[in-house]
C-alpha cells in the first residue's frame, strides 16, 4: 500500500468510525486497507469473502462518501480478499493454531506457507476415492496404478492432497526426491532453461525424481511445445516406475487443446474426481475448523451451517467459521443458530443476485477457449454451438434474466432459440454423465467467482 493510499484510507476510516458503532467498526472495517487507487477506481483489501459481501451490501454508500471526503474525488469501488489481512484477523481475534511438526520448507517447489497435511484432510463421500488412492501412492513405491490424476472444482482439496503427499514424504524421508509444482511454474522454468541454454539441467532435475506432483495441469492447454516436453518428462518417469500425481480443474479428456498422446497418458492410471462436499462432509469440515481454532460451536449451529453451505468449497466453509467466530467475539454473544444467521446473512442469497451474464460468458469462453465475439457471432460453427447452448442454460438456471434478455445478450438471438437450447442441454444432462460433470464444474466456477 503506497503512502498516499495509506493516508487516504486512514482519513476514510476516521470518517467511517464517526458514523458507526465501535463493534461495527471493529468487525467490518478494522482489518481493511486501500490496495490501489488509480484515477476513478480503487480496490479495498478485506480479510474474507463475507466481509466483502457485507461491506458491498450494507456500507457501500458510506465507504464511497468517506473516500470522497478523504480524497476529494468520486471513485468506483472494488473489493479483494487478501491473505495477509486474513492472517491479521486471525491473530487478533482467534487463537493461534497449534504447532505441527513439518518437513523443512523447500521454496523451490512452491509449497504454500500454510501447512497442508494428509492427516488433516477431512474425508467424506465426496472425496473418499481421491484420498484413498493418494494413500496408496504413499504406501508403495510401485503402486498398482500410475499416474494418479485428481480433478474437481476450485477449492475442494486437490492442492491439499498433493501438498499433503509432498509433506508426508519429506517428513518421513527428507532425502527422497519429490517435487511439487503448479504447471505454470514448471512451464516458466522450462522456458527460462531454454533461454539460458540449461535444458539439460532442467531435464536432469525433473526426469530423475522419485515422485513428481504437478498441480493445475490444465494450464498446459494450447501450449504445444510445452506439452511435448512434459510428455517426454512423463514418459521418462513412467518407464522408470517413478510415481506421478497430477491435478486439474477438469477431467483429462475435458481439457481443450491437449495432445491426444498426453491425454492418453494422463488417463492410463487412476482418475479420481473430488465432488463438492455433501452435508456429512461439510459438517465434518466445519467441526475440524472449529477444533483448529479452539472454538466450541453448538452441534445445532454446525448442522445449520452445514445444511446451508453444503456444495460450497472448503475455503467457503472455513471462511464461514471464521466469520461467525469473529462476529461472536466482537458482539460478545454466545454462538447460536440465530447468531450464525446474522453473521452469514446475505452471503448465500447474495450470490444468486451477483451472478451476471458476463460471468457465465467468461466461464464458458474460458473452458472452450473462445472469444466473446466468437460466442456471440451469428454464424453457426461446430465449435460454438454447444458453448452457446450452455450459456443459455446456465443463464436461465443461475440468474433471473428472461429468455428474451438472455437471447439479446448472447448475439441478439430469439427467445425461442434460447428455449430450444435449454431443452437440448437438459436432455444431454439426463443421458451423459461426463457432460453432467462438466456442467457442475462450470456452475461451481461461476459461483466461486461471484462469491
Amino acid at each position: 500500500m503506497t503512502e498516499s493510499c495509506r493516508d487516504i484510507w486512514a482519513g476514510a476510516l476516521k470518517e467511517i468510525e464517526r458514523q458507526v458503532s465501535p463493534p461495527t467498526y471493529n468487525l467490518w472495517f478494522r482489518y481493511t486497507r486501500l490496495l490501489h487507487l488509480e484515477e476513478n477506481r480503487c480496490t479495498i483489501g478485506v480479510p474474507n469473502t463475507y466481509t466483502a459481501i457485507r461491506l458491498q451490501r450494507n456500507f457501500f454508500d458510506l465507504i464511497r462518501q468517506a473516500l470522497f471526503t478523504s480524497s476529494g474525488r468520486e471513485v468506483e469501488i472494488g473489493f479483494s480478499v487478501c491473505q495477509e489481512d486474513a492472517s491479521s484477523l486471525r491473530e487478533n481475534i482467534l487463537p493461534e493454531n497449534p504447532e505441527v511438526p513439518i518437513a523443512k520448507k523447500d521454496t523451490s517447489h512452491l509449497v504454500t506457507e500454510r501447512v497442508l497435511r494428509l492427516e488433516d484432510f477431512v474425508v467424506g463421500p465426496s472425496n473418499q476415492l481421491a484420498y484413498s488412492v493418494a494413500i496408496e501412492i504413499l504406501k508403495s513405491q510401485k503402486p498398482p496404478f500410475n499416474p494418479l490424476f485428481i480433478y474437481g472444482s476450485v477449492g475442494l482439496g486437490k492442492t491439499h492432497i498433493l501438498q499433503g503427499i509432498w509433506n508426508y514424504i519429506k517428513r518421513e524421508n527428507s532425502s527422497s526426491g519429490v517435487i511439487y509444482m503448479p504447471a505454470e511454474h514448471w512451464t516458466n522454468e522450462f522456458i527460462s532453461a531454454l533461454q539460458k541454454g540449461r535444458v539439460d539441467g532442467f531435464r536432469n532435475r525433473y526426469r530423475k525424481v522419485d515422485v513428481l506432483l504437478i498441480d493445475d495441469v490444465h494450464f498446459l492447454s494450447n501450449k504445444q511445445g510445452i506439452q511435448e516436453e512434459f510428455l517426454h518428462t512423463f514418459n521418462a518417469l513412467y518407464h522408470s516406475s517413478k510415481r506421478i500425481v497430477l491435478a486439474s480443474d477438469a477431467h483429462p479428456k475435458s481439457i481443450k487443446r491437449i495432445k491426444e498422446s498426453l491425454t492418453s497418458r494422463m488417463v492410463s492410471g487412476m482418475v479420481a474426481e473430488i465432488h463438492p462436499p455433501d452435508f456429512t462432509t461439510a459438517l465434518a469440515i466445519l467441526k475440524t475448523k472449529c477444533k483448529q481454532l479452539g472454538k466450541d460451536f453448538p452441534e445445532e449451529t454446525l448442522q445449520y451451517m452445514a445444511d446451508r453451505l453444503k456444495g460450497k468449497s472448503v475455503r467457503e466453509l472455513e471462511s464461514a467459521i471464521t466469520a461467525v467466530a469473529a462476529y461472536t467475539h466482537t458482539y460478545n454473544r454466545k454462538i447460536s443458530v440465530e447468531l450464525a444467521k446474522e453473521a452469514l446473512s446475505g452471503v448465500l442469497t447474495e450470490r444468486q443476485r451477483q451472478i451476471a451474464l458476463a460471468d457465465i460468458e467468461a466461464a464458458v469462453s474460458s473452458h472452450f477457449q473462445l472469444s466473446s465475439e466468437q460466442l456471440r457471432a451469428s454464424k453457426k460453427t461446430r465449435s460454438t454451438v454447444l458453448p452457446r447452448h450452455l450459456c443459455c442454460y446456465l443463464a436461465r438456471t443461475m440468474t433471473n434474466f428472461s429468455y428474451e434478455q438472455i437471447g439479446n445478450y448472447f448475439g441478439r438471438r430469439r427467445h425461442t432459440s434460447c428455449l430450444s437450447a435449454m431443452n437440448k442441454i437438459k436432455r444431454q444432462l439426463e443421458k451423459d454423465e461426463e457432460f453432467r460433470r462438466l456442467v457442475e464444474r462450470l456452475i461451481a466456477s461461476i459461483n466461486n467467482k461471484a462469491a
